[in-house]
């Protein structure tokens, strides 16, 4: 596989390019689940952060590189965003409220499991297109198992949660299988980040398909408003 490398004009690109309202499917549910976004007023920042993460690494990058980016001190960076570590929490939470705000996926009029593969399919394409990651995943990928770890139980935890009565609600149209609506977001959550880390060889819809639709298929579709069993 040949190795991508991004330039700045990518990374401004792909910060900027923002699908419009129509054709996409927002979730405001899930953006109360996770950390607020930063001030917009931090963006000029947080975008040279990205930059300089995309350039350099998040290991290699540094508040003056920063700084040089954006033409100003040490100090003032330090300030408004923090450390490195400071700096890649906000640009997390950014990057998940502006992706949750507009989520870019042509759903079209589908319901039920093929929303659900569509939707996983965006997730995991949106999130590995992003350059900050493209960089961890190539060149920093001993990063992942500290955050994986560190990060990882609370931020499904969170996303989990506000994924329930969106599932709870196909339920109860009878557009998705009875199950434990909770225990089915986990899983949906944790194997989107599974394929975000280690994508499948052959085609992502396929293999959700393949994955999902035995266990998100309806077994009675014709029963609709019914109480989803609970535990």
């Amino acid at each position: 596989m040949s190795r991508v490398q991004w330039s700045d004009d990518d990374v401004a690109l792909w910060q900027d390019g923002r699908v419009s309202a129509e054709g996409t499917l927002p979730f405001p549910t899930l953006v109360a689940g996770i950390p607020p976004p930063p001030s917009a007023q931090l963006d000029p920042y947080l975008d040279a952060a990205a930059k300089c993460f995309a350039r350099h690494g998040i290991k290699r990058a540094s508040v003056q590189d920063v700084a040089r980016e954006l033409g100003v001190n040490r100090t003032t960076v330090y300030r408004q965003i923090g450390n490195v570590d400071d700096m890649v929490r906000l640009l997390l939470a950014r990057e998940l409220h502006r992706f949750l705000a507009e989520v870019p996926l042509q759903v079209g009029p589908e319901r039920g499991p093929a929303s659900v593969v569509s939707l996983l399919a965006a997730v995991v394409r949106h999130a590995r297109s992003h350059p900050v990651l493209v960089k961890v995943l190539r060149d920093e990928p001993e990063l992942i198992g500290p955050f994986l770890v560190a990060e990882l139980p609370a931020l499904i935890n969170r996303v989990a949660s506000q994924i329930v009565p969106l599932l709870q609600w196909e339920m109860d149209q009878g557009s998705l299988a009875d199950r434990d609506p909770g225990r089915l977001a986990d899983w949906l959550v944790r194997t989107a980040v599974t394929l975000i880390v280690a994508p499948p060889p052959d085609d992502l819809e396929e293999f959700l398909s393949d994955l999902l639709l035995p266990t998100l298929v309806p077994t009675r579709p014709e029963t609709r408003g019914r109480t989803v069993r609970r535990k």
